[in-house]
Parts: C-alpha cells; sequence; structure tokens
C-alpha cells in the first residue's frame, strides 16, 4: 500500500479543526494524497454535532460554548483536552468493504496502540436505545474501557474516499459534561485511568499497528511544536 501522511497538529483553534479535516478530504479526493491520518487537540473548549443533527442544546441553557457540525454522522461530542483523529483514505484495500468491517479494522488498530500503552480496552456491546449524545450510546466496533465507552468515531464516504473522524478523551469537566448533557453521561479521560499515558509513544504504537495490521507506512510525517506538553 503506498504511504500516506502523518499529521499531528497538536492543540489546533477550535473553529479549524473541522475545515483542515475536509481540506485533507479534498487532498485525498484528488489524488494528490495517497491517504492522511491526521491527529489533534482543542485551544478551547467545543461541541460537535453530526451532520445529520439539526443542532444541540445544552442541558444548561446558560452555557455558551461554540458548536461546529462534522461532515461525518454520530452524536454531540463535547471536546475540552483530546486525542482526536481523522482518517482519509481511497475506498481501497482494506478500506473496500463495509462501514462496519472499516470500523472493526480502525479500531483493531487502535485498540492495539491502546494496549501497548497501558489500557486494557475493549470492543463494546452495543448500548440499548437511542441518544443524541456520542458517548452515551456504544456501537459493537467501539472501544471501552472498564465497561465506559473510551472512543467515538463516524464516518462520510464520497466519491469513493472515506473520511472515519474519532476521539479519545484525555481529560474530562465533569461539571462542564453535566452543564452540556445532563448527570447521566459518563465518560472517562485516559489521563485519569493511566497518567503517564504519552501521546507520542502512543502515536508510535499507531505507526506499527497500521504497519502490521494493514500492511501501511507513513511517507510524510509532520508533528507540531510542542506535542509533548499536550
Amino acid at each position: 500500500m503506498q504511504g500516506w501522511r502523518l499529521i499531528v497538529d497538536g492543540r489546533c483553534p477550535s473553529e479549524s479543526n473541522m475545515p483542515r479535516d475536509l481540506a485533507l478530504f479534498e487532498e485525498v479526493a484528488r489524488g494528490s494524497l495517497s491517504g492522511c491520518l491526521r491527529i489533534y487537540n482543542w485551544q478551547t473548549p467545543a461541541l460537535t454535532i453530526g451532520c445529520h443533527q439539526k443542532g444541540f442544546i445544552s442541558h444548561d441553557p446558560g452555557l455558551e460554548i461554540p458548536v461546529y457540525k462534522r461532515p461525518t454522522g454520530g452524536g454531540a461530542v463535547l471536546h475540552i483536552d483530546d486525542i482526536t483523529y481523522s482518517l482519509i483514505t481511497p475506498l481501497k484495500g482494506r478500506f473496500a468493504s463495509g462501514i462496519t468491517e472499516t470500523y472493526a479494522v480502525i479500531a483493531g488498530v487502535f485498540a492495539q496502540a491502546l494496549k501497548t500503552s497501558g489500557l486494557d480496552v475493549r470492543m463494546g456491546l452495543s448500548a440499548p436505545g437511542f441518544s443524541e449524545v456520542c458517548f452515551a450510546r456504544t456501537a459493537p466496533v467501539e472501544l471501552r474501557l472498564d465497561g465506559v465507552k473510551l472512543m467515538g468515531a463516524a464516518q462520510l464516504r464520497r466519491g469513493g474516499i472515506l473520511l472515519q473522524q474519532g476521539v479519545i478523551p484525555r481529560r474530562v469537566d465533569s461539571d462542564l459534561l453535566a452543564r452540556t448533557f445532563g448527570p447521566g453521561v459518563r465518560v472517562s479521560g485516559i489521563l485519569d485511568i493511566l497518567p503517564e499515558f504519552r501521546v507520542r509513544e502512543f502515536i508510535a504504537n499507531l505507526k506499527t499497528g497500521f504497519q502490521e495490521r494493514i500492511g501501511l507506512f507513513f511517507e510524510e510525517e509532520f508533528f507540531a511544536p510542542g506535542i509533548d506538553s499536550w
């Protein structure tokens, strides 16, 4: 498989993250980029909602937080301090199969990287019912840790190109979470579970997983300054 570009952007202005992912999607669609894995964080708290959601009303009507629509589906996500990723590729090779199968392939790589980093994640069972909140529902191909959803993901498929966006919380602000979604949503941050977790080590484990499981390697790599201080 031809090499991809790895982009580790660090903390980015929250309003720029969705346009950045879409710009990379267009690069792959034009053929100027074989594929891309982008990993990033958020400078300020923000809410993203799925492309099919009409909008989102916070549990606390007095809460002022910017809301951005994702090009992918899924439910509302509160971003505070995350490992957020976008994976963009033509629908070929290991990514040529259906939605559930490609979710499973990508989740398997992330699961291996998280386990190597010291987190015993498992594929999740489906949670009953439907919720407009991403972390209040679980699909079988999503990752859980100690019974709590750890990674959410959603896809866009257009013109033979796949965009998968996903998020793993690093730290959780319980007060802001409750004001946004109400008291019933449980979200765990990986630094609350494993304080010695390091982003750069996790990314190295991801690179190994993509190569071993999919035969994918990265020809170009970009690491933003300060990544070690995430």
